[in-house]
């Protein structure tokens, strides 16, 4: 199996980019594949995942807190970069991840001896 590096000739962005860990969907003519948002910036996103379009692409990009188009402006073998239609904040995008909340079914214990709960 070949290996392949990417290595940036020199990083000229303007604006920060932010590490993440995200599921997200990617949809494109009519399709529609999970990818993972590695990382993200007002205007831009590096995404993952095994099946991505082409360099061109008119794409939607949909996460929680996130829907958003933009176009393809690179490809590898797992990896995209997205340029975005519009501005978004990057923070807000990972934040959401933690406003999440999880609904439990209660449990009841029942005392069956001393220091004993069942």
């Amino acid at each position: 199996m070949d290996s392949i590096a990417y290595r940036a000739r020199a990083d000229r962005r303007r604006e920060s980019r932010f590490s993440a860990d995200i599921g997200a969907m990617l949809h494109w003519d009519g399709i529609s594949q999970p990818v993972t948002i590695r990382n993200i910036s007002i205007y831009g996103a590096l995404l993952s995942g095994t099946w991505l379009p082409v360099v061109g692409e008119w794409v939607t990009l949909i996460a929680d807190g996130l829907e958003v188009c933009g176009t393809v402006i690179w490809e590898g073998p797992d990896r995209c970069g997205l340029l975005l239609s519009r501005p978004v904040d990057p923070l807000a995008v990972i934040a959401e991840l933690a406003v999440h909340t999880v609904d439990h079914v209660p449990i009841t214990l029942r005392r069956i001896g001393p220091d004993q709960y069942a």
